[in-house]
């Protein structure tokens, strides 16, 4: 897939284009916060995030817990 930082949607896991549902958006800087910054995410799953997506949207749940993206 080819994405720059101007078509990036933060709302959009960058492995599957699907929801991520991401707390820290929906709370948009209230005490709430994502389901995300509980865990530590596989090297296997971050691999999988284009370089241009790093840090620009949040990996879904899904995609997470995935075994298949958790190989590296």
């Amino acid at each position: 897939m080819n994405t720059t930082p101007n078509t990036i949607d933060p709302n959009l896991c960058p492995i599957c284009q699907q929801d991520n549902r991401c707390g820290n958006i929906a709370s948009c800087g209230a005490d709430e916060s994502c389901w995300c910054s509980e865990i530590t995410f596989p090297e296997g799953v971050l691999n999988q995030v284009p370089d241009e997506a790093k840090g620009m949207a949040c990996i879904c749940k899904s995609c997470a817990s995935n075994p298949v993206h958790q190989k590296n």
